[in-house]
Parts: structure tokens; sequence; C-alpha cells
């Protein structure tokens, strides 16, 4: 199973806590000092607006996680449906208010773009 672009034991099938997918986020980058920006855009690539993603939110340190690790060329990365889906997810139940909005955004079928700086 994969969640936020990383592997997990099959055996644990599709239950995999948030907990474990944080740590894995959180261990693999510093998102300490960057700024996270997407814009959103319809399937035929006009640009909807742009979104700040808050510091210090699971969101935040997950889309630096992503916008490293993707092999996507380009200073804006697409994220794909799946990532910002469980992205959102996660941080609904952790991040609370804080992105509450954003998250509501990344449950639609627009497309993002993630740049990191």
């Amino acid at each position: 199973m994969f969640v936020c672009g990383y592997h997990f034991p099959a055996s644990e099938g599709n239950n995999i806590s948030f907990d474990k997918v944080i740590e894995k986020v959180e261990e693999g980058v510093d998102a300490t000092g960057k700024t996270v920006t997407l814009t959103s855009e319809t399937r035929e690539g006009a640009q909807l607006e742009t979104l700040e993603v808050p510091a210090g939110t699971f969101a935040h340190t997950a889309f630096v996680d992503y916008y490293t690790n993707v092999d996507v060329e380009g200073d804006f990365k697409m994220v794909y449906y799946t990532n910002k889906y469980q992205i959102s997810e996660i941080s609904k139940s952790v991040d609370g208010a804080a992105t509450k909005d954003l998250c509501r955004k990344l449950d639609d079928m627009n497309l993002y773009r993630v740049k990191v700086s």
C-alpha cells in the first residue's frame, strides 16, 4: 500500500494509521522556513486561484515532502489526485481548523500544482 508516496506492508491492509504516515513524512523532509504555494486549475488549464498552505501543519510538511521527492520537472509540480486526497484526509484529522478550507478545496476535481520556496 502506498500512502503519500510511502510504501507500507500489504499485511497492514488499507488501514494504515495516520500516525505511521505522519512519521514517514516528517522523517523524509525538513519543512522549516519553507513556503508552500498551491495553484488550482481546470482540466483545460485555466488557473482558478493561488493558495498558501499554513506552515507548521501536516499539509505543509506533506507538500514539501511531495515537492522534494516527486519525479516531475519544473518550479510548479503537478499534484496527483491520490496524493492530494491522502494529504487532505490526514490534514483534516490532525490540523483541524488550520487547514479546513484548504482541504475542502483539495477534495474537488480540479488540478493542483505545488511550489516550494
